[in-house]
């Protein structure tokens, strides 16, 4: 076998001066730079657009399995110490709070979960009171507003007194002991068996109309350790207002017959705002003139005009065949306003609470003209 020389060739390697390569990396950077504004839709878009879409998610959720069960579901909010305001037992729930539920308290103002208080197959009056989730928090520097938890504590006390209270915050704690069991008053936001957000134990569990949230950009800072490494029994520190300048507030909306949740891209508390008339009531106009003048009141709501003259003498008659009071008013029985300049948060809020004292009040509201 005859052997072939072999014959090495001499390779010629290209390569790039420090030059180039320089502006090879500046081009790199420059399409980087131009496509970082649809990488980030890619990747879920603004913290605070990842935000409301997990609350108006979560609160789908409910609405989905409050109408599967055929029972209500809450979803309920973990507001600051002071509020969750203990009905009964004060010191078994302020025990329970140092103990078992200590850890929930580091979620003030930013944590959440759906609650169930019967379930398919309960015997009327011995519900299973169960928690359908654990408690989920918002997105790290986003938190619920003060004025957006009072306006879900309002909801729920549309439920007058069938207003739910909670023994317990998660499955395995206890219940509280004997008969004197802790009654724990958080905010929550009710679906009915219909998936309509209602009042707890109104007739036929009664809509309480359209509302709306915010989930606000900020931080909250928890209340502090104790030596035993528990959180202290006290209150979550939000950032004070001069802070909260400019920052963002993205805004949802739960339709009020449907229960959909989805975004709201409008500020109802900045925008025109609305004018509400009472078109007709069964509950005296007198009363319910007051009903109104005790929200007003205790919601310190600021430039809301209360017009007294709507429920004065000469303007309603007897009741009709239904029971509700006749309007007789003026010549052009006009119904003439009752709140003016009221913002649609507030407006549903107000609705709601006028419900819960005539389940039959119907009100009329527009926009106000610019």
């Amino acid at each position: 076998m005859m052997n072939h020389p072999v014959t090495h060739q001499r390779l010629k390697r290209a390569g790039f001066t420090l030059v180039e390569l320089m502006a090879v990396i500046a081009v790199m950077l420059l399409v980087l730079k131009l496509a970082l504004p649809s990488l980030k839709g890619l990747m879920g878009g603004a913290p605070e657009l990842v935000a409301r879409k997990q609350l108006i998610g979560d609160l789908n959720q409910a609405r989905t399995m409050a109408l599967r069960n055929g029972t209500p579901v809450y979803v309920v909010f973990m507001p600051l110490f002071t509020e969750m305001q203990p009905v009964t037992n004060v010191q078994e729930a302020k025990h329970y709070l140092s103990t078992e539920a200590n850890g929930l308290l580091g979620g003030q103002s930013v944590s959440y979960a759906l609650y169930a208080e019967y379930l398919p197959g309960d015997q009327p009056g011995t519900p299973s009171r169960r928690w359908l989730t654990d408690w989920k928090r918002l997105p790290d520097g986003f938190y619920l507003a003060k004025d957006d938890l009072e306006i879900i504590h309002l909801s729920a006390e549309a439920s007058g007194s069938s207003r739910l209270v909670f023994s317990n915050l998660q499955n395995d704690h206890s219940r509280g002991v004997g008969n004197a069991r802790r009654g724990l008053k958080l905010p929550y936001i009710m679906y009915n068996s219909r998936g309509e957000l209602a009042a707890r134990g109104n007739p036929g569990e009664l809509r309480v109309g359209g509302f709306y949230l915010s989930v606000t950009e900020g931080g909250v800072f928890q209340p502090g350790i104790d030596a035993n490494g528990k959180y202290k029994l006290e209150d979550a520190e939000r950032e004070p207002p001069e802070v909260m300048v400019n920052k963002k507030r993205m805004w949802l909306e739960i339709n009020g017959v449907t229960g959909k949740a989805d975004v709201l891209e409008e500020d109802p508390g900045l925008p025109r705002p609305y004018v509400m008339r009472v078109h007709t009531l069964r509950v005296d106009p007198a009363t319910m003139d007051g009903h109104i003048r005790e929200w007003i009141v205790k919601n310190s709501a600021g430039r809301i005009i209360h017009n007294t003259d709507w429920a004065s003498n000469g303007m309603w008659g007897n009741r009709d065949s239904r029971g509700k009071f006749i309007f007789i008013g003026n010549r052009d029985r006009v119904r003439p306003v009752a709140v003016a300049r009221i913002p649609r948060n507030k407006l549903m809020s107000l609705i709601a609470y006028l419900r819960r004292h005539d389940p039959e009040v119907e009100l009329n509201y527009q926009r106000m003209d610019p």
